[in-house]
């Protein structure tokens, strides 16, 4: 009887928690950031394009964000739609922004090199510069109002 009693604590304990993995190890702690990078890379615009205001101010807080390595600046600047590829609807995609905000690697520079319309979607294809790690393409994705819906400059893994 009182293994039986144990057992349905037990149970009703480890149903009570999100996993049996938080409930073993407990909440893993938040990203502490890094100390900060002695400068913001430089925002500019291809050659070839219009500037866009609301672009180049996001992109400008995003560099700055990246350099000291927290985004909560950028919070007020993700729409309400914000999504990340393949995110499991129980997370929340501006969280995983926010750690992804702590462990990235800021480039050198970022080039804005190109700006699409798709509907009410602007669509913003950039340039990651770095010497260490050559250029990478990143895409982010605006809303009407130049709020973030996504961007690809993390991925997901699982583990």
């Amino acid at each position: 009887m009182k293994r039986l009693v144990l057992i349905l604590i037990l149970l009703s304990i480890i149903g009570a928690r999100a996993d049996l993995k938080s409930w073993l190890h407990g909440t893993p702690p938040a990203p502490t950031p890094g100390p900060p990078d002695a400068k913001a890379a430089t925002v500019s615009f291809a050659p070839n394009l219009t500037p866009d205001k609301q672009v180049l101010d996001f992109m400008k807080a995003f560099a700055e964000a990246m350099r000291i390595h927290d985004g909560k600046s950028l919070k007020p600047l993700l729409s309400d739609r914000y999504a990340i590829e393949d995110l499991p609807e129980e997370h929340s995609a501006a969280d995983f922004f926010m750690q992804a905000m702590v462990k990235v690697k800021a480039p050198d520079e970022i080039v804005i090199a190109g700006i699409e319309r798709e509907g009410e979607t602007r669509i913003v294809r950039t340039e990651f510069r770095s010497t260490e790690k050559g250029t990478k393409v990143r895409t982010f994705k605006f809303d009407t109002n130049g709020k973030l819906l996504s961007a690809d400059f993390f991925t997901l893994k699982r583990q």
